[in-house]
């Protein structure tokens, strides 16, 4: 068949010979995906965002290697090389060699253009340096802190750093670096990461008895199916990850009860999309649907649930505002677009749709489903808004959420109630006085029943 299109081929216009040819050759490259992508452009351009997508203090990889505003925390990672060896007391040149037989394999990890400046030893020096400072650094945080040897703001700093998009490091360079380091009994790498992604998806105070359960299952499955390479024990190993930020999106968008594939084949008819529209918490609240706070931390944890005959609930997982959070989705987000997920896009997309004006946080924060460290409601809202700018979520996303929400709203008389009971059964002192006027209308009208058929005496 090749050879018949071939021919085809030459016999057309020289001038676009070879350049068709090229097209049906089965040999033609496709473009490599790299494992550590860069952000794509068109989040970049969106003028309200672009700043959260470049490192702060510290920088990881090739894509921000040797900026100047991230000098200062380099000479840190020479101590921090120090230390680390010193502490595994083995020779330094021993970890490095092994570092440098690694990073000959994760080269390709990066986007050819960044490391086309680094020859082989420039490119496994920044490797070793980098992960020696990864290391060690979230030994220090969780092991040693009093060798931290930063101020708690920098620490912060350094920690949002290490979930961006392009400052990313190859699990393979970080495993073969743990191996060294020796942990306590009760303490393992697997564990030191995971604290490291819990802590930045803090949720607000008050949900961390009911996620307990959770968490030890979730650790549980994870302990199941973590392979074993060499050099590392299995429970030690990342869940199949290939650096932290994606650690971080498979820790919190895995196990969800309803599967994507279970989400769509809900959907009657796959050929005809179902639209659904949006409607802001405060609404939603007006005609009688309650928030309530989802019993995990699962970015993909929403749902709706009825129960008796009037109580409707929608649980959405909760989440800490403050000055990182905006950075963390946006990174998230940016991954996926690289990988053809939605899942974080698609909890983006839903909060904003609940959330138009700082009523709305208002709302989700009395039911514990945001903690907003950020500021006033105003900078919340207008932090989701940013966010959602330009994004498309999964259609098929909350799907069946979103059919139930939209069933509610078009019952007129369920809005009657859920007001009624708003207005008079908000407090105890409203229900209160809703009870004496309501005592009060029923003994006048049968005293003015009596004063108008006076009972006759048998």
């Amino acid at each position: 068949m090749s050879e018949i299109v071939n021919n085809e081929i030459h016999s057309a216009s020289p001038r676009c010979d070879d350049w068709l040819v090229s097209i049906m050759s089965p040999e033609r490259k496709e473009p490599k995906i790299s494992t550590i992508p860069r952000v794509p452009s068109m989040f970049r351009k969106i003028q309200s965002n672009k700043d959260c997508y470049d490192p702060s203090v510290v920088s990881i990889g090739p894509y921000h290697h040797g900026e100047e505003k991230l000098m200062e925390m380099e000479k840190l990672k020479d101590t921090y090389a120090r230390q680390f060896a010193e502490d595994t007391k083995i020779p330094i040149q021993e970890i490095y060699n092994a570092v440098e037989a690694v990073a000959k394999n994760v080269k390709d990890c990066y986007i050819e253009d960044s490391t086309k400046n680094l020859d082989n030893q420039q490119f496994a020096r920044m490797m070793f340096l980098d992960g020696c400072f990864v290391v060690q650094f979230l030994f220090c945080l969780y092991q040693q802190p009093e060798n931290l040897e930063m101020s708690r703001h920098d620490a912060a700093l350094v920690t949002k750093d290490l979930f961006l998009l392009e400052n990313q490091l190859p699990f393979e360079v970080l495993t073969k670096l743990m191996s060294f380091r020796k942990l306590d009994r009760k303490a393992n790498w697997m564990k030191i990461l995971t604290d490291f992604c819990d802590q930045v998806r803090a949720s607000p105070a008050g949900t961390e008895l009911k996620e307990k359960i959770t968490k030890i299952f979730r650790g549980l499955q994870k302990s199941l199916t973590i392979r074993n390479p060499q050099g590392i024990a299995a429970r030690d190993r990342p869940a199949d990850a290939a650096h932290l930020l994606e650690l971080l999106h498979k820790q919190f968008c895995s196990g969800t009860i309803v599967s994507e594939n279970a989400e769509k084949s809900s959907c009657k008819n796959n050929s005809q999309m179902n639209w659904y529209r949006y409607y802001p918490a405060e609404e939603l609240r007006n005609i009688g649907i309650h928030f309530k706070p989802s019993k995990t931390d699962l970015f993909t944890d929403v749902q709706f649930k009825r129960r008796w005959l009037i109580t409707r609930s929608l649980y959405i997982p909760p989440l800490r505002i403050d000055s990182s959070t905006k950075s963390l989705l946006l990174n998230l987000v940016a991954y996926e677009a690289c990988h053809n997920k939605s899942r974080v896009t698609s909890y983006v997309c839903f909060m904003d749709s609940l959330i138009d004006t700082p009523r709305d946080v208002q709302v989700l924060r009395s039911k514990g489903i945001l903690l907003n460290t950020l500021g006033s409601d105003e900078q919340a809202a207008e932090l989701f808004n940013q966010i959602a700018s330009h994004l498309i979520p999964d259609p098929y996303a909350y799907i069946q959420v979103k059919s139930s929400i939209e069933k509610e709203h078009r019952k007129v008389i369920r809005k009657w109630i859920a007001m009624w009971l708003r207005v008079y059964f908000n407090s105890p002192w409203t229900f209160i006085a809703f009870v004496a006027a309501t005592f009060t209308i029923i003994l006048t009208a049968i005293q003015t029943y009596i004063a108008l058929f006076p009972l006759k005496d048998r």
